[in-house]
């Protein structure tokens, strides 16, 4: 019997058959090898009688995306050394980058961070602005999030913009699976239940002072939309390593990448060596100073 993972938290995840959805558990040989543990998208075999005993995970069927964070574990006794990965989504189709307006300047800092993440994947990626409506300077911010994310769309969202949403649900066409990526409160759990036309995710009161949301979502869901795709809806995560993804940093920062190709040295940093061309775009004016600070951050980390 074959089950797709819509839900997974604290507990067992939730897997979907044909006959309905049930928790499972995994089986004892997937539990040794913590490498092997489903996640929410995965296509999964189940043993077991469904509606009585719990249903065991015997086998997790190759993936054709993988949406994680990566750190370095830094335990001795979880091992010391080892990468670290948490696996946020899987089998999707693209990535939307969530990141809320209001008083507060866009995070452009966290955003590339975000698209590192998205990119590496190896999946279309749409950087979307909630809130639009709570800007103070809407123009200025579409613009700096089209510069920190020069490969990939940028759109704008309020919950009473009917084209704008109707063009996002356009993505989730028949058979399409998309994974939204942002911090607690920029609005993923009200865009869930916007594309949805019904209430499947709780949604929490704005503050006032910095018209930020509130923590909600707790467990990574796949939720149905009524066009024939799905979502899947991620708790909100401020720490999101890095490490391993020079795909997703390559990506990012497209210009960097190509400047770096008239390098003098091919290992060169871009902070001090004599003939580096991303250096030199800097102080032309062709590349912004706080990318390529940003670029190196993070490049710091994914080769660390």
């Amino acid at each position: 019997m074959q089950g797709l993972v819509v839900s997974l938290d604290r507990g067992y995840p939730l897997v979907r058959t044909e006959r309905g959805e049930q928790r499972a558990q995994h089986a004892i040989d997937l539990v040794k090898n913590a490498s092997e543990r489903a996640a929410v998208g995965d296509i999964v075999e189940l043993s077991g009688q469904f509606g009585q005993d719990m249903l065991q995970i015997t086998a997790i069927h190759p993936r054709n995306s993988i949406l994680a964070r990566r750190e370095l574990v830094e335990s001795i006794h979880e091992g010391a050394g080892k990468i670290k990965e948490q696996i946020l989504a899987v089998n999707f189709d693209f990535v939307v980058v969530v990141q809320s307006l209001g008083k507060k300047p866009l995070a452009l800092d966290y955003l590339e961070r975000q698209l590192v993440l998205a990119h590496e994947s190896g999946r279309e990626t749409l950087v979307l602005l909630t809130k639009a409506d709570l800007a103070l300077h809407l123009a200025e911010d579409v613009a700096a999030a089209q510069g920190a994310a020069p490969s990939s769309k940028v759109c704008c969202l309020t919950k009473t913009d009917v084209a704008a949403l109707q063009e996002l649900a356009a993505l989730f066409c028949p058979g399409h699976l998309g994974v939204l990526l942002g911090r607690s409160g920029v609005g993923k759990s009200t865009l869930v239940n916007l594309l949805a036309g019904e209430t499947k995710q709780a949604v929490a009161s704005v503050r006032a002072k910095d018209s930020a949301g509130r923590h909600t979502t707790v467990a990574r869901r796949l939720v149905d939309l009524p066009g024939g795709g799905a979502v899947i809806d991620t708790p909100g995560m401020r720490a999101l390593g890095v490490l391993g993804c020079e795909r997703g940093l390559a990506s990012t920062f497209p210009e960097i990448e190509a400047a770096a190709g008239a390098c003098r040295y091919r290992d060169c940093t871009h902070t001090h060596e004599p003939g580096c061309a991303v250096v030199d775009a800097v102080e032309a004016g062709n590349i912004p100073q706080r990318r390529l600070e940003s670029y190196r951050l993070l490049a710091a980390e994914v080769h660390d």
